[in-house]
């Protein structure tokens, strides 16, 4: 790099001597014109003799030189620019400017020199001492101001690493943190989806706001994303970047959904819809017409992702609630609540146990909007009880109503319940210490794969005739019952007869014993 910008320099010095030199020499050929020709014609022409032709045209070719001074100045100064330009980057005033103010020492000695021709007898003072003031002043205030700007830019260099740094901090922190919820599309299903794009998204951040109403706290923010690496026709939904669900559908048909009637007498592919297991049919857009006057009402792709997406999401409300969420619950709470959630956090409960009271609720889609009364349930029954498990169940039973009014249709709860054999069973697997609190659930597997072929039997035609229906059982076998249910029938609730609230008309649909 220093090479060739030497030799630049130098091939911009060869270039500018040559110019140079020429105009010298084509001034010094005129100067002999004038000089020798003026003599000449002085005497053949105007009949001068040879000393008064020397005397004149000697005179006349030195004015004719002064005059020729100023073209010269002109080209001596582009010289020097030329000279100075080379090797640099950017126009000629940018480089003679950075090579002036590089060296202010240079500003000095031609200021000096100026102040000395300034105080030699027939020259003008004024001029040259002003201008040799100026460049010394000059000198003098160059440096300080290069002192000041290069502070200033190794500040900014400073700060620009600073930002560099931070930036490429937080995007590994970013890279590290897990996506809290995704759902990740297919490429050829994306080419469906894509066009889309903005309603999907529109529908998406309406369903967070029907989660926040429903269930009290708002869903982290979903990530659409398409990838190459998923098979084109399938769609993922991933929760802290773990697949919860993955879903091959083809691309621009609809769903036609029959449950346990008879098969549509379509042309399609029989599938289960994604969401609820469903028996149902994909069909081309050309059987849209005729599934819907056989009184069909078919779904479209972006609806059945969205509903599949939608009860993923409610099957994993303990997942997604996490510690952030229930201190911003915490602070929206009013300043008597406050008050009280002082009394009881950190002195008698935690907040990681409070937290997961809430995740204890929300694990069977049980809101937490009412957290006042939550939070009063909480109050009343930490100074007695300390393990999580009993303190949900207190709470749940504060919010009965609540509870109920979730499986209530038409005024009426319907129940199946666990039948007396199985609530004995149950009873005498429960591990009490010294003071007759549970501590243990100690029942064996045979037993356990036995209540639940008994339970799928008897719940199956409830189930296949849509009913809405509620599981009942003991206080203290409720939650026991719930943890062996909840992997065959996660959609069913249970509830201990403490938590029917009051006025509701209970129907009894049959017994799993």
């Amino acid at each position: 790099m220093r090479a060739t910008k030497t030799a630049m320099i130098f091939g911009s010095m060869d270039g500018a001597s040559k110019f140079v030199r020429g105009d010298a020499i084509a001034g010094l050929i005129i100067l002999a014109v004038n000089v020798f020709g003026g003599i000449l014609i002085g005497i053949t022409r105007h009949n001068m003799t040879a000393t008064d032709a020397v005397n004149i045209f000697t005179k006349l070719s030195v004015g004719d030189g002064l005059v020729s001074q100023i073209p010269a100045l002109i080209v001596s100064l582009a010289a020097g620019l030329l000279v100075s330009k080379g090797g640099t980057r950017g126009s000629a005033d940018q480089a003679v400017v950075g090579q002036l103010t590089r060296h202010p020492r240079a500003l000095f000695l031609a200021g000096g020199l100026m102040i000395i021709l300034a105080l030699i007898p027939g020259l003008p003072f004024l001029p040259f001492a002003l201008l040799g003031a100026l460049l010394a002043f000059s000198g003098v205030a160059i440096p300080k101001q290069l002192a000041r700007l290069s502070a200033s830019e190794l500040l900014r260099e400073t700060e620009a690493e600073r930002t560099a740094a931070d930036a490429a901090s937080d995007s590994v922190r970013e890279y590290l943190r897990a996506t809290e919820v995704e759902l990740c599309i297919g490429q050829q299903l994306a080419s469906r989806v894509v066009p889309t794009f903005e309603e999907m998204s529109h529908r998406v951040a309406k369903m967070r706001r029907k989660f926040a109403r429903r269930y009290g706290f708002v869903i982290p923010d979903i990530k659409l994303s398409n990838s190459i690496d998923l098979p084109p026709r399938v769609y993922q939904i991933r929760i802290h970047d773990a697949v919860v669900a993955s879903v091959e559908i083809p691309v621009g048909d609809s769903l036609v959904i029959f449950g346990d009637g008879p098969k549509p007498d379509l042309i399609g592919e029989l599938t289960r819809e994604p969401a609820f297991g469903m028996n149902a049919m994909w069909i081309s857009p050309a059987f849209i017409a005729e599934a819907k006057r056989a009184g069909y009402d078919p779904v479209d792709t972006i609806s059945v992702i969205l509903t599949h997406l939608s009860e993923v999401l409610r099957s994993n409300l303990a997942q997604l609630f996490s510690y952030r969420d229930m201190r911003a619950l915490l602070d929206s709470l009013d300043p008597e609540y406050r008050k009280l959630l002082e009394e009881v956090c950190p002195a008698q409960i935690s907040y990681s146990g409070l937290q997961s009271v809430f995740k204890a609720l929300l694990a069977e889609r049980i809101s937490i909007r009412s957290l006042n009364l939550i939070l009063e349930a909480i109050a009343e029954v930490v100074p007695y009880l300390r393990r999580v498990e009993q303190i949900v169940e207190h709470v749940r039973i504060r919010i009965a109503p609540q509870i109920c009014n979730e499986v209530v249709v038409d005024g009426v709860l319907n129940v199946v319940r666990a039948g007396a054999r199985w609530d004995q069973t149950f009873h005498r697997h429960l591990k009490r210490d010294a003071k007759g609190e549970i501590v243990e659930f100690d029942i064996d597997p045979p037993l356990i794969e036995q209540f639940q072929s008994e339970a799928r039997a008897a719940l199956a035609p409830f189930l296949d005739r849509g009913d809405a229906f509620a599981l009942v059982t003991t206080p203290e076998n409720r939650p026991y019952l719930r943890m062996i249910t909840e992997r065959l029938f996660p959609n069913i609730s249970v509830l201990s007869t403490l938590e029917i609230a009051r006025g509701v008309n209970i129907k009894t649909l049959g017994s799993i014993s």
